[in-house]
């Protein structure tokens, strides 16, 4: 799963440390072979470039709440078998999780210890479970689960507020600065570069959606304000809804550019500052 979940030709450093800053707690899955001792006794934590080792230091560089889980009855490794970077790993209080009838409960406690610590301040990064270690309910798991970031939730409420939405908020701006006032279309300008901008950063800030949505959303929300502004104003005018110069459709594919842009670049902002954000909010 960590193979399927990183590109190929991506540098899975790089990769890891993006995933990671979208995420609050990096939960370690700890099994028996966990270490990985070949027939030489070397383990496969020792190699700088192990993905579950990489995952670990990049999770104490950011001092992120790291929450080791034992499964099949395996023990936590013990300090001098780990490297130096997270050696004090060994020494963090972890979870069990046993199949058969405990599993349920054993799941239960842990997601409990992570539900019940929203919104506390950063701690140091190698915390125990017995201390509720999560800062939010956004997980991401190493040691051969893959790293999965926090469910977006239904796609209906944020094609609403961050497409239905700023697509009336553009072709009423339109019409009162445009046909009602005829004011400068500089005023238009910024309107349109306003309202995509904040509806990207929202889209990534609370709604946590990805580049690929943005780009879609942002797409759409191009096209479809400008053929609306179109034909209001081919309507209020009384001349041809559809563009007739050359002049014409280059302003208006500038105009789509620009929204789609504007939300991408909202987005972008929301990506590089939401993590601390929530962070802040959390502790208010």
């Amino acid at each position: 799963m960590d193979i399927d979940n990183i590109p190929y030709g991506a540098d899975f450093r790089a990769h890891i440390a993006a995933v990671l800053r979208e995420a609050e707690v990096l939960i370690v899955v700890i099994g028996p072979q966990w270490l990985g001792i070949d027939a030489a006794g070397k383990t496969r934590m020792s190699e700088v470039s192990d993905p579950v080792r990489v995952e670990i230091e990049a999770a104490v560089a950011r001092n992120m709440p790291l929450i080791p889980v034992l499964i099949e009855s395996a023990k936590m490794p013990g300090s001098d078998a780990l490297p130096a970077s997270f050696n004090e790993f060994a020494f963090l209080n972890a979870a069990e999780v046993a199949t058969g009838r405990d599993f349920h409960p054993h799941l239960d406690r842990l997601i409990g210890a992570i539900d019940r610590t929203v919104g506390a301040p950063a701690g140091p990064q190698l915390a125990s479970t017995g201390a509720a270690i999560s800062r939010a309910p956004g997980p991401s798991i190493a040691g051969g689960a893959g790293i999965a970031a926090a469910d977006p939730g239904p796609w209906s409420a944020d094609l609403l507020r961050y497409l239905v939405v700023p697509i009336i908020l553009l072709l009423v701006a339109h019409h009162v600065i445009v046909n009602a006032l005829d004011l400068n279309a500089e005023y238009l300008r910024v309107v349109t570069f306003g309202v995509p901008f904040i509806a990207g950063f929202f889209l990534s800030w609370q709604s946590r959606r990805g580049v690929g949505a943005a780009v879609a959303i942002a797409t759409v929300l191009g096209a479809v304000a400008v053929a609306g502004m179109t034909v209001s104003e081919g309507l209020n005018s009384g001349q041809s809804i559809l563009p007739e110069t050359r002049f014409e459709w280059r302003d208006n594919i500038e105009y789509a550019a620009s929204i789609a842009l504007s939300l991408i670049a909202g987005h972008a902002l929301g990506r590089a500052l939401g993590p601390a954000l929530r962070r802040k909010i959390g502790r208010i």
